[in-house]
């Protein structure tokens, strides 16, 4: 028989009690310029792995939120050959990633001016 994976791996009672969060972070990610370095959420981490993630505009203190040309990257757990980044725009905003369990989690902006950030809020 093969070895199953992911969520299919676990028993009935495994798989019901994943979708139960113990804990949740808020945090603000900065994405003021375009550089092409990413900001990382600090929570996020292999030892303290998100269940699910809610990633959505933080307008500034003048109102200005994120311009249409504004493309965010998104890397979950590293990247690879295989884990490519994934891209959404402002328009996909609130995006909630689920169903994996989440060990880091990276997010660029391909063209930050001030007033941009992005709200993470993670549930453990």
């Amino acid at each position: 028989m093969a070895r199953q994976s992911g969520l299919q791996a676990f028993t009935v009672q495994e798989a019901t009690n994943y979708e139960a969060f113990t804990s949740w972070n808020y945090e603000e990610l900065d994405l003021n310029d375009s550089s092409p370095d990413s900001e990382t959420s600090t929570y996020i981490t292999s030892t303290n792995p998100a269940k699910k993630v809610v990633l959505y505009d933080n307008p500034g203190a003048d109102g200005s939120v994120m311009d249409a040309t504004d493309v965010l990257t998104i890397t979950l757990n590293g990247e690879s050959g295989t884990a490519k980044p994934i891209e959404i725009d402002r328009d996909n905003l609130p995006f909630t990633l689920s169903g994996l369990t989440i060990t880091s989690l990276a997010v660029s902006n391909s063209a930050g001016d001030n007033n941009n950030a992005l709200v993470v809020l993670s549930f453990h």
